[in-house]
């Protein structure tokens, strides 16, 4: 398979991979079609956070083979880059999860996908909309909210008898990481990405923001207004932490 050749941020010392969308699913593509592993991650400034705090989360996106950029403040740092492909990167890059999973109904050699994550209502109602892209995949949506490692070995037989060629799995940072990790293990997926509350947004469990704000920087602010209770500390209190933790660092 092809190297994804990755970069490191300034500031946040992170390495991420700037792909747009079609990039990506071309890579996927290939990694199916070779059968070939390929495990997607993605940064945002909560992963940073968690990046810095936890080693097996580190590790985990030290041995992904994808790291796409989905936050507008990791693109504006990576643009610090000086150099000349760093003029190049732009909004196109900044790549959340629910910009590129609706587009596996586009890659030909994809015929089938599990999603991993969210309750049962949410995962029916993500199964619904992924079977309304494209009746040539066959669509698997396993429940896994509330999780228990008891639960891997029986989750795990459901994923061999599907048989996927891609595995997505929505669940909060840094569980998914960690299941990414062991299923990786357990499992010949040929793609496994984590993909974040993109299932039950894409389901319309969660509100899912209109895509301009995303190319605005704006995501967030409208994530913060359908959920203030639960992001209230991600959006507001993390940032800060971070920057408090990145200061040190360099002292």
């Amino acid at each position: 398979m092809t190297p994804i050749p990755t970069v490191e941020v300034p500031l946040l010392g992170v390495r991420v991979s700037p792909l747009r969308r079609q990039e990506l699913l071309g890579h996927i593509q290939e990694a199916v079609r070779g059968d070939q592993r390929l495990v997607i991650a993605g940064h945002n400034l909560h992963s940073v956070y968690l990046w810095h705090q936890l080693p097996e989360f580190r590790d985990f996106y030290t041995r992904s083979d994808a790291v796409i950029v989905d936050g507008m403040p990791v693109l504006a740092l990576l643009r610090l880059t000086r150099t000349e492909t760093a003029r190049r990167w732009c909004t196109e890059h900044r790549l959340g999860s629910t910009d590129w999973v609706d587009g596996l109904a586009e890659v030909d050699a994809v015929t089938r996908v599990t999603t991993l994550g969210g309750t049962r209502e949410s995962a029916d109602a993500a199964l619904r909309h992924f079977g309304s892209l494209s009746s040539a995949i066959s669509w698997q949506a396993i429940p896994a909210d509330p999780w228990s490692d008891t639960d891997l070995a029986s989750v795990c037989e459901r994923i061999r008898r599907h048989d996927p060629q891609v595995l997505l799995i929505g669940m909060g940072m840094p569980l998914q990481e960690r299941l990414a990790d062991q299923l990786a293990r357990r499992l010949e997926v040929p793609v496994i990405a984590t993909v974040g509350g993109a299932l039950d947004q894409l389901g319309g469990v969660q509100s899912l923001a209109p895509r301009r704000l995303g190319a605005w920087g704006l995501e967030w602010l409208w994530r913060l207004g359908s959920d203030p209770r639960r992001l209230a500390g991600r959006y507001l209190l993390e940032p800060v932490k971070l920057a408090a933790l990145l200061l040190r660092r360099t002292r």
